[in-house]
């Protein structure tokens, strides 16, 4: 048994059926009882939804009971406790999430003695960042000498679904500033163009503080790490440089209000969108790599949870500790399984 946290959510919803597609059996956990059984009954036979706050240690632990694995789709991270991997550690289950957040992964790291010592996986980040990129920055590291810079982007149509989580985690980025490894960034602030792949074309991005700009120095040896993000529609992308100036307690307002009409305009353009990684050695070589499709984007982003929880319970993830995705599944394979579900890998500018 599985039980996937947000599971009845725009991702725990993806991470939930592909793993029951698999002949797991999942357990759907959410706030919303009757929203989480429904779904459930969705899946088939042999899946239940139940009530669960992964916020709350008593709750969390009640619905690990007969369970191997918990993966983690509730967010916003940034303002999550640490209840539900805790809860893990106590009952000797699995822990997986799809966390971009960069505060979040942090504190998961620092209990990597606790998870190995008690023989357990916490696959941290199995998503579009740092899941994702971190695969195509190894993969694309392998064609240069040494890496001197490093750039990701997250490019998300404007068809994807908006969730109450990741409009509360976009808020929490407007115009704050934080660390990289080259200096003080402001968060979607910092406008640069990316070459993106077809349909989309060249891009406006922004700053957008990512657990990257920990990992990278690490992984690659860049003494330099950006991640920018845009958005299909033009005048999205814009809304949230000008919203940025604002800060985020009164940008963040404003976001809030508007995000309900912004959900009811999200009817044109693509469901896709693209993770790229562009790498810069000391003479200025550069490699490039991008994944994604036209459509399913958040399906793309939640497919690394699914794969790693998959490969926990069939014990083709051996990886003990705080991992990402990339170290747990190796870079080749997941993207190779990404590639397998019909996203395109494409190298170059």
């Amino acid at each position: 048994m599985i039980t996937v946290f947000g599971g009845y959510g725009v991702f725990g919803s993806h991470v939930a059926r592909s793993l029951a597609a698999t002949g797991l059996c999942v357990r759907i956990a959410g706030r919303d009882v009757t929203r989480a059984s429904r779904f459930a009954s969705g899946l088939g036979a042999g899946h239940e939804g139940v009530a669960a706050d992964a916020n709350d240690p008593v709750s969390s632990a009640n619905v690990l009971v007969g369970v191997r694995i918990a993966v983690n789709c509730a967010g916003p991270f940034s303002r999550m406790s640490m209840a539900l991997p805790e809860a893990c550690l106590a009952a000797g289950v699995h822990y997986v999430d799809i966390a971009d957040d960069r505060g979040w992964i942090a504190r998961l790291r620092a209990r990597d003695a606790e998870f190995r010592a008690r023989g357990l996986a916490a696959a941290v980040g199995c998503s579009s960042l740092p899941g994702i990129s971190g695969a195509l920055a190894v993969l694309a590291a392998q064609r240069l000498p040494s890496v001197e810079r490093a750039r990701v982007t997250l490019f998300i149509g404007n068809r994807n679904p908006k969730g109450e989580a990741a409009v509360r985690a976009a808020a929490a980025q407007l115009g704050r500033s934080f660390a990289a490894p080259q200096g003080m960034l402001r968060g979607l602030h910092g406008r640069e163009v990316v070459a993106l792949p077809p349909p989309f074309g060249p891009r406006a991005v922004y700053d957008w503080e990512s657990p990257e700009l920990d990992l990278f120095p690490s992984l690659l040896g860049a003494r330099a790490v950006r991640v920018l993000v845009g958005f299909e529609a033009r005048l999205a992308t814009r809304s949230f440089a000008l919203l940025a100036r604002l800060g985020p307690r009164f940008g963040g307002f404003l976001l809030s209000a508007i995000a309900p009409v912004a959900r009811h305009l999200s009817g044109f353009g693509h469901s896709g969108g693209f993770v790229k990684v562009e790498l810069s050695a000391p003479d200025g070589t550069v490699a490039a790599a991008s994944l994604g499709a036209a459509r399913d984007g958040q399906r793309m982003a939640a497919l690394p949870a699914a794969f790693v929880a998959q490969g926990l319970a069939d014990g083709s993830v051996t990886a003990r500790g705080v991992v990402t995705a990339y170290e747990a599944l190796g870079a080749d394979s997941l993207v190779e399984r990404l590639v397998a579900e019909g996203y395109e890998l494409l190298w170059g500018p």
